[in-house]
């Protein structure tokens, strides 16, 4: 079952003889009846929906909103009509995928789907706040300044409160990726508590449901336990260690001749330099360019010639691929006394995951934690295959050693 915004055919959205899940249906109608019954009301009404990554949230926010701006245009009884609402996107490439759906879709606009930081000063600037807002991958909002993005508050959600009178947002604190972006629940539940609210957890897993939820479940261990688990079901899912990256590339190149979406991964333990010059991923003999950021209108996983580069979280957070080719670099290693992963910022090249305020530090905990966070994510991008090389030996060795079953 597809369930993201692009499907193993490069389109988007569901295929024609695919079908939403009584979970992501129920969903929907929460989010509808929810901004129904809380529209008129005084204060903000906020709902939130937590799941997993592969729990089809990015679905659900898209079918709830086209279904609102549909209902707002249409039904002149509902209290929905001629609301003014808005889905925001903290990711430049997802916004990619949302703005091409309004150019296919007579009840979406272009200028529905913004950044939250054009959102809140475009709502300064009118005058007006919007009536029901959609937030995806909220926990990638800031939680402080950032001169980068031109926010200058101290918290991109509170500021969209304060301009919203529904709010309907998606988070996994597994996917936060940044300090500056540093939630967790305990933080969301305090930030929310002043409003009335109610929060939803999705459970169903669907971007590797063929492997079962022994996948989901041995690659939880690793990334938030920092365990292997020493045998991992797989059933129709194609799991594979690799002793050497480029023979890893060859099959994920003639993947993506059979199945197309099949891509090339890796951790952030490579250097570049955003914006300047060609920078590569080089392990053993495989050497390819880092993907380039901020290219056309297109997302980077649907021009073909991205197949010669190597994808990061940037370019790949919130899609699926149908089969992924991961490097992990070498500041992710293995401990054969303690038998668990050991994690090294030092290595880690992504120096603005890390980046504080003068006036603040990162512990290494916090470090260590976006760097699982940032494998977690990277590790659930396929749908149908996922190929691991390891730089560091001890991984690797580790890794073959994993009993992979099939049946």
């Amino acid at each position: 079952m597809e369930q993201n915004l692009i499907s193993s055919k490069g389109t988007f959205l569901l295929d024609k003889d695919e079908k939403l899940s009584l979970e992501q249906k129920r969903m929907i109608e929460k989010i509808i009846t929810f901004s129904q019954e809380n529209i008129s009301s005084d204060k903000t009404s906020i709902l939130v929906i937590e799941g997993d990554a592969g729990t089809g949230k990015s679905l659900i926010l898209q079918q709830a909103f086209t279904k609102i701006q549909q209902i707002a245009e249409e039904d002149r009884q509902s209290p929905l009509y001629r609301t003014k609402n808005f889905l925001l996107v903290n990711h430049a490439e997802m916004l990619k995928i949302y703005r091409k759906l309004a150019g296919e879709n007579p009840h979406l606009k272009k200028n529905s789907f913004m950044k939250p930081t054009s959102y809140i000063n475009q709502s300064d600037k009118l005058q007006r706040n919007g009536d029901i807002v959609l937030i995806d991958e909220a926990h990638l909002l800031l939680t402080q300044s950032d001169n980068y993005n031109k926010f200058h508050q101290n918290n991109q959600l509170l500021e969209i409160i304060k301009r919203s009178r529904i709010l309907v947002l998606v988070f996994d604190p597994y996917q936060v990726l940044k300090f500056k972006s540093l939630w967790s629940r305990g933080k969301l539940a305090d930030l929310i508590a002043a409003y009335p609210h109610e929060i939803f957890h999705l459970q169903q897993q669907y971007r590797i449901e063929d492997a079962g939820n022994s996948l989901a479940n041995w690659i939880n261990q690793l990334t938030r336990k920092r365990k292997i688990v020493p045998s991992v079901e797989s059933r129709h899912f194609d799991l594979k260690f690799f002793e050497n990256p480029r023979l890893m590339f060859q099959q994920i190149k003639l993947h993506n001749q059979q199945f197309g979406l099949s891509r090339m991964l890796a951790t952030t333990d490579f250097p570049y330099t955003v914006g300047k010059g060609v920078w590569y991923v080089q392990a053993g003999d495989f050497r390819l360019p880092w993907d380039q950021l901020d290219v056309g209108n297109e997302p980077w996983a649907l021009r073909d010639e991205t197949i010669n580069e190597v994808g990061s979280i940037y370019t790949i957070q919130g899609f699926d691929l149908n089969y992924v080719g991961l490097i992990i670099g070498p500041s992710i290693s293995y401990d054969e006394r303690k038998k668990e992963l050991t994690v090294d910022p030092s290595g880690y090249e992504d120096h603005a995951a890390f980046r504080t305020p003068k006036d603040r530090d990162i512990s290494t905990d916090d470090q260590q934690r976006i760097m699982l966070n940032a494998l977690n994510v990277l590790l659930k991008r396929g749908r149908k295959g996922l190929y691991i090389y390891a730089c560091d030996e001890k991984l690797r060795r580790r890794l073959a050693q994993v009993t992979i079953v099939n049946d």
